[in-house]
């Protein structure tokens, strides 16, 4: 057998999952087969294609936050609030009930420390106290 024919002999015994699973013995899996296991390596190229894929689900969830809050952001307000759908989704920013007011009346000094006074930003230190100065400042 040649390496396409292996390849695609394993690629067959596996099953390709887009959704991680938990294998038989309980190990997080997905793709081909692939065991996400802690310190397992995941090659620069594929970190490239999740990130992306995830910066586009970050996109789209701003979309819809935007939509339903009235958000009328400039460029680096909405990079802000993209990093942090980013980083916990758009299940958890939603519960920065606060901070969306302040941001749909435009009260940027408020929305900042709405970001502060939680514990995403206890969580994240340094990138929380960056990401709210951005936010009060707009620029």
């Amino acid at each position: 057998m040649n390496d396409k024919e292996i390849m695609d002999m394993i690629k067959s015994h596996e099953g390709y999952r887009e959704k991680v699973y938990f294998d038989s013995v309980g190990v997080p899996t997905g793709g081909y087969g692939h065991a996400f296991l802690e310190g397992s390596r995941i090659p620069g190229i594929v970190a490239d294609i999740l990130f992306e894929e995830d910066y586009k689900s970050a996109m789209s969830d701003y979309e819809i936050l935007a939509k339903r809050h009235g958000l009328e952001l400039n460029n680096v307000r909405r990079g802000v609030i993209i990093d942090m759908l980013f980083n916990m989704g758009i299940v958890r920013v939603h519960k920065f009930r606060k901070m969306l007011l302040a941001l749909s009346i435009g009260d940027w000094s408020k929305a900042a420390l709405e970001m502060l006074d939680s514990k995403w930003a206890r969580q994240v230190g340094n990138r929380s106290t960056y990401l709210a100065e951005l936010m009060r400042k707009g620029e």
